[in-house]
């Protein structure tokens, strides 16, 4: 379970690598907006999201006067004394497996085998840059098949730039705003670990004034989310959470899915001065979630399916007819609180209200009393730029999920509307695998059929280490790891296992 809503407060520290932070004042915010208030939502009301108040610093905000130097000197000595090493060693291969570019050459451990759909931190900078001031990891997926996988390109993160006199070391090399012209810094970007972690279906507010306390003309926010937002957003010009207050000095972000989201930020000064802050924010469901998206949303209705781990029954129904549904298989007939059948009973405890009460199928969930587990807490069903979605808050520890999509209408007739779904494997709020993903989309599912009658795509088995101890806090033991077997048809090692008409597991 999670805690009940809390105001949740970052401190960002200062630093003073060049003659420190100046402020102009906390001048009026023109970029309209109510210039931060936030008002906690009712935990109880499912109607009410739970708000994550990342905005606000412990006390008032106030930048110190200009630090002079003991030296006696001012702006002139703003050169890093002992700056980090980039660690480059030209003409090397890549270590491979730790997600690093020791070359240098801008790819990373290329040359590398991995196993294909496996998802791993990576770092597209200087292998001694990486983790330090601003810099933070992106990630990067494993393409191929058999023998012939590598490594991706390492996409999202934040890589070294010069610095920008926002009160972050830019270019992580161990100094903020090393940088000349950092003689007066206004700005106080957040930097790695300032911004609290978010949660599916919570409002997560951030208040720019935390930022910059001077006089406003404009405020511009964007996001950029992870697989899922990235491939809707190409295919139907949509992304899966919701933004409010782009041009006000408060931002209200709401996702519905797990992952690393890059918040960018253009703060226009009354003085004309142009100021930038990038930051990732994390956003981290408990335990096992996985989810499904594609890019013929609006045109077809794919369905995703978990398998109880244990058993191998068939898809949908153990019988040949589909009046009875498989309680070993959660998918839209038994895994909804909207289902018209008895929820799937894995023998999990039930999660507290929070969980799940704000996603679309909340009000039932709200008048059961309780979120399920296993429960598909998004369903779409024509729904253009909407993801399917299953949780698992506490899952079996190394119990084996096998994860399956079905395509349910749409092309009735096959090759008249060929889809292309993505699946993404969260453990513990982190992703773990991404499968379907250009350039290894899935080319042969075109052909939709009603209770298993068409293709059926199955993707990946999926193990969790389930710990003992709630080590973050979130009310919940910790899911640490995933073991990922991603299927390929019978008696083979490449390719993806989509077969038509055939229910078996």
């Amino acid at each position: 379970m999670r805690r009940p809503v809390a105001l949740l407060a970052y401190g960002f520290l200062l630093l003073a690598a060049a003659c420190g932070p100046s402020s102009s004042g906390n001048g009026d915010d023109t970029g309209g907006g109510d210039g931060g208030q936030t008002v906690d939502a009712d935990p109880t009301a499912p109607d009410a999201p739970r708000v994550i108040d990342a905005s606000s610093i412990d006390g008032s905000i106030a930048y110190p006067d200009a630090m002079p130097y003991d030296d006696g000197g001012s702006c002139t000595t703003w050169m890093c004394e002992n700056p980090v090493v980039d660690g480059c060693m030209p003409g090397t291969a890549d270590v491979c497996g730790n997600g690093t570019d020791e070359d240098c050459d801008g790819e990373v451990d290329e040359g590398c085998a991995c196993q294909a759909g496996a998802v791993q931190s990576c770092f597209r900078g200087p292998p001694g840059r990486r983790g330090v001031g601003s810099c933070v990891d992106g990630m990067q997926t494993c393409v191929g098949s058999g023998e012939f996988t590598y490594w991706g390109p390492c996409t999202g993160g934040i890589t070294p730039s010069a610095d920008a006199c926002d009160s972050q070391d830019n270019d992580c090399n161990g100094c903020a705003d090393d940088n000349p012209a950092c003689c007066v810094v206004e700005l106080a970007c957040p930097g790695p670990g300032d911004m609290p972690d978010g949660a599916p279906f919570d409002n997560y507010v951030i208040d720019g004034t935390m930022f910059f306390g001077g006089a406003v003309t404009s405020w511009a926010w964007d996001v950029t989310g992870g697989p899922c937002d990235q491939l809707l957003q190409s295919s139907v010009g949509s992304v899966t959470y919701t933004l409010s207050g782009q041009t006000t000095s408060t931002l209200t972000f709401r996702p519905t899915l797990s992952g690393d989201y890059t918040v960018h930020v253009v703060i226009t000064a009354a003085d004309g001065t142009v100021y930038e802050c990038t930051f990732i924010v994390h956003i981290k469901g408990p335990g096992l979630r996985i989810e499904m998206c594609s890019d013929k949303t609006a045109d077809t209705d794919i369905d995703l399916h978990v398998h109880r781990p244990g058993t191998t029954t068939p898809w949908f129904s153990t019988t040949t007819t589909s009046s009875s549904v498989n309680p070993d298989d959660c998918y839209y007939r038994n895994c909804k609180a909207s289902s018209t059948t008895a929820l799937a009973n894995w023998g999990y405890a039930n999660s507290p209200l929070p969980e799940c009460q704000n996603g679309p199928d909340g009000t039932g969930w709200t008048t059961l009393g309780y979120c399920r587990n296993p429960r598909l807490d998004i369903d779409s069903i024509y729904d253009s730029g909407v993801p399917e979605n299953v949780n698992i808050d506490v899952p079996a520890n190394n119990g084996t999920y096998r994860v399956m999509a079905a395509y349910y209408s749409g092309s009735s007739t096959a090759g008249t509307l060929v889809a292309h779904p993505m699946v993404n494997d969260y453990c513990g709020g982190h992703l773990v695998g991404s499968y379907g993903a250009a350039p290894d989309v899935v080319t042969t599912f075109d052909h939709s059929g009603g209770w298993g009658g068409g293709d059926m795509w199955r993707v990946v088995d999926v193990t969790p280490q389930v710990a003992t101890t709630d080590g973050d806090g979130d009310g919940f033991v910790d899911t640490t790891g995933c073991t990922l077997n991603p299927l390929h048809p019978p008696g083979m090692t490449t390719g993806y296992w989509v077969t038509d008409g055939d229910r078996t597991y």
